[in-house]
């Protein structure tokens, strides 16, 4: 039969896993495994509490004694102005002489009050609100813990009491919200941060119901979701470039990414709406790759099924997975009617004619039933699935607020009054703008302590400049490449990329880079079809693009310290890493 010269495409075919590929993952996730889970946190914490109330709990040291100051780790309430903690100093049991109003502590932290005082008896009250203290230590004037002989729940774990206060014994950033949501639920607690869906606090809780409520229990299924996106992105890259050594150099791209770090490590819950773009869109790539003509239809439904399915998870674990969404929906329309309506217009200009065993009556034939069904299929797994999802994670809030199905719908008018309004004037030190993401203009500042004048700790959030820097070169090139060659790949990739950022752009609130996040998976992927496509011309560049990967990773290995809180000179900071006055890494 007569071919037609129309345009008839047909579905790619899967690059299968070879021994190399399942050898090269096996051994990036091994040695990520390690660097992320080292000193990731405590794995204990204080357990038992004492509830200090209006009534005064009083401890006797024995003697008048120098105190410097006194550490306490408080449990699930936090100090504020309506709730503070009072701490009276005297050497008479029945006199107070001089109060210590405090006002600000985290939860599941250790927190300090400076005293540098005399006194033999401490008192401990709470005017205005019930507080569960878990631990107090008490320092003398050379920093030394004082014993105190007590039969008091606040005296009996003094053995977990830390030298140096940082974030491997304490929640640190926005931990002492999403952390203390995850122990919320497993309590029935009343549930305090209401501002995000509650699926990723859902998993927080899962860890720390596996390892307790300590720094490590909260931010161990974070980094394990990390440690898993590494072969996500591996087949992912494998099915898009058909070559393994690009793959293996991809996945390597977004293993030592500085932001893939730091974002996994700390109980926060972009790293789960990252997780689940990430298999939305590997999903709907596979059948971005199909075509429903020369595949059986039932198999054409099942990526569908999953994108929908991972899009679900992802938008209950936060609302940018909204964002995601709408390229997902941009991806299908594009699919559907532009490819598929392209090729059904081919196939009539030619209704006896083939192409690559497809048979043009056969698409004649197919294409409106079939996009039919397929567009019911989509509104199960792209609507009903999700809205199934969303409601069923719910589920804890529920029982811990002890509402129904009334308390989900006012949450969602609460969240969208919160970040539509409340915050909307908010500044902060370390708030950027979209623009300013992909330049890393401003790191995130996450954690910051000091061992000594010399020696500091930090922790910040932000991307590998080798990663990022060239991935604004990826994606201009990408754009080239859909706009002048018609190249479906690049289209793809600036459509999922582009998801992630384009919604960020009229907003005004209070922004900050972690938002860039879900865009990282992206920008990797990017930067390797650009090698793939320039190798094709330029077959010596695949050395080269094995040296770029070195740089990748030996810049990781240069700012490791300020990614994991790792204690560091402050001059090797200052002169090697500190490339921006706007960089605040310690």
């Amino acid at each position: 039969m007569k071919k037609t010269r129309y345009p008839i495409s047909v579905s790619e075919k899967k690059s299968p896993v070879t021994r190399f590929d399942i050898i090269a993952i096996a051994v990036i996730m091994a040695a990520y495994s390690f660097i992320a889970l080292y000193n990731l946190g405590d794995m204990a914490a204080p357990e038992s509490s004492e509830v200090i109330t209006r009534r005064s709990t009083t401890i006797d040291l024995g003697e008048s004694r120098t105190i410097s100051e006194i550490n306490f780790f408080l449990g699930e309430k936090h100090l504020h102005d309506n709730c503070t903690l009072e701490i009276g100093l005297s050497d008479n049991p029945n006199i107070i002489d001089n109060t210590f109003v405090v006002s600000s502590g985290s939860v599941f932290a250790w927190n300090t009050q400076v005293i540098n005082e005399s006194a033999r008896y401490i008192t401990l009250s709470a005017p205005e609100d019930e507080i569960p203290v878990r631990e107090l230590a008490v320092r003398g004037a050379e920093n030394q813990i004082i014993p105190v002989v007590s039969g008091s729940a606040l005296f009996d774990e003094q053995s977990l009491i830390p030298e140096h206060i940082s974030f491997r014994n304490s929640t640190y950033f926005d931990e002492i919200y999403h952390a203390r949501t995850g122990y919320e639920f497993l309590h029935k607690i009343s549930v305090y941060e209401w501002t995000h869906p509650p699926l990723g606090k859902i998993f927080i809780a899962a860890g720390i119901k596996l390892f307790g409520m300590n720094p490590f229990g909260w931010r161990i299924a974070g980094t394990m979701f990390g440690i898993f996106m590494i072969p996500i992105i591996y087949i992912f890259s494998k099915r898009i470039f058909k070559h393994s050594w690009l793959s293996a150099v991809t996945c390597l791209l977004f293993t030592f990414d500085f932001m893939h770090f730091a974002q996994t490590r700390i109980a926060t819950i972009d790293v789960y709406v990252t997780f689940f773009i990430i298999l939305m869109y590997y999903y709907m790539y596979k059948y971005y790759a199909m075509n429903f003509y020369d595949t059986p239809f039932k198999k054409t439904l099942i990526p569908l099924a999953l994108s929908g399915l991972f899009m679900g998870l992802g938008i209950a674990c936060k609302w940018t997975g909204i964002y995601a969404a709408s390229g997902l929906a941009v991806i299908f329309l594009i699919t559907i009617f532009y490819r598929r309506l392209r090729e059904y217009y081919a196939a009539r200009a030619n209704p006896r004619g083939e192409t690559n065993g497809i048979k043009h009556q056969h698409i004649i034939n197919s294409f409106i039933p079939l996009t039919i069904k397929t567009i019911l299929f989509c509104l199960i797994f792209f609507i009903a699935v999700p809205l199934i999802i969303y409601i069923a994670a719910y589920i804890p809030f529920m029982r811990c607020n002890n509402t129904g199905f009334a308390g989900i719908i006012k949450n969602q008018t609460d969240m969208y009054t919160y970040h539509g309004h409340t915050v909307l004037n908010s500044t902060h030190s370390y708030s950027s703008r979209w623009y300013e993401w992909p330049i890393m203009a401003r790191p995130i500042w996450y954690f910051s302590g000091t061992v000594s004048p010399k020696i500091k700790e930090g922790i910040s959030s932000f991307g590998n400049p080798a990663v990022w820097w060239v991935g604004i070169a990826a994606f201009i090139y990408m754009v080239y490449l859909a706009a002048f060659k018609k190249d479906k790949n690049a289209l793809f990739l600036v459509i999922a990329y582009m998801a992630q950022l384009i919604w960020w752009m009229p907003i005004t609130r209070l922004t900050f880079i972690y938002h860039y996040f879900p865009c990282v998976p992206f920008i990797v992927l990017m930067i390797g079809y650009s090698i793939l496509c320039l190798y094709k011309k330029y077959p010596s560049l695949k050395n080269i693009s094995f040296v770029y990967t070195g740089i990748v990773i030996l810049l990781f290995a240069m700012f490791y310290p300020v990614l994991s809180g790792m204690p560091v000179s402050v001059q090797y900071v200052k002169t090697f890493l500190k490339w921006f006055s706007s960089w605040v890494l310690i």
